[in-house]
């Protein structure tokens, strides 16, 4: 019985990586937002290999980064992203990565705001981010970042805003917010893209680039049939550009 719901599940994860392989060559799949889940379960141990530190667990996927605090004679409170923010294990240094499935995705507008992000430093952002928070309408699931981010120790919540955010009714909270403490020991950050191949490398001064290669190499340490199977398509997504069904020549 356990071999045959093996089997079963064996299928499903070959079927879900087989539809990726298909359906990145489609003009509006975007794959980049399909597997970063499966990048992200390796990604702390492929910065440490890279930049040769040890790398947190914690994983924020999809960093706010406030355009005002980055840009100042722009004031808006609406953000960038950023892929993911890693941290190294003594909370010293803040990695901000980029994925790419395609080399021809990366925009140099991109790299400008990432450098202008690394420039501003670590404090800067989480104030930034905490200007998002008082004023946005959606202050439930920022919330939920900012409760993240204390566990990772980038910042203090007092008591009185963790009540009142808990209550059904949250007026007052704008307010409250301000007594938020920013405690991050974070002293540089490191930018870094993972992309397919080493190519087309843009304004790369000061990023680091990880390759689909070395990072299948973390991935191959693995014998799981989720990793195995994931190794075999960052191949494919190395060699094959999108839209093309065959080797990169």
């Amino acid at each position: 019985m356990y071999i045959i719901k093996f089997g079963r599940h064996m299928k499903k994860i070959k079927t879900l990586f087989e539809r990726m392989d298909a359906w990145r060559h489609f003009p509006s799949y975007q794959l980049e937002r399909r597997a970063d889940l499966f990048f992200s379960l390796y990604l702390p141990e492929v910065l440490e290999s890279k930049l040769g530190f040890p790398i947190s667990e914690h994983i924020i996927p999809e960093f706010p980064v406030r355009i005002g605090t980055i840009y100042p004679n722009i004031q808006t409170d609406k953000s960038y992203k950023i892929d993911y923010v890693c941290l190294s294990e003594d909370s010293t240094k803040a990695i901000f990565v980029e994925l790419k499935t395609e080399g021809r995705s990366k925009r140099v507008s991109q790299a400008k705001y990432l450098k202008a992000a690394q420039r501003a430093g670590m404090t800067a952002l989480l104030t930034g981010l905490l200007d998002i928070f008082q004023a946005t309408k959606a202050k439930r699931k920022y919330f939920c970042l900012l409760e993240y981010l204390e566990k990772m120790k980038l910042i203090s919540i007092p008591e009185n805003v963790k009540e009142i955010m808990s209550r059904p009714n949250i007026q007052g909270i704008t307010k409250a917010a301000r007594d938020i403490k920013i405690t991050t020991k974070v002293k540089e950050a490191i930018i870094v893209y993972i992309q397919p191949n080493e190519e087309n490398q843009e304004n790369k001064e000061g990023i680091e680039i990880i390759p689909f290669h070395e990072f299948s190499e973390v991935v191959r340490r693995y014998d799981d049939p989720i990793s195995s199977r994931f190794a075999e398509s960052l191949d494919k997504w190395a060699n094959i550009q999108a839209g093309c069904k065959r080797k990169n020549m």
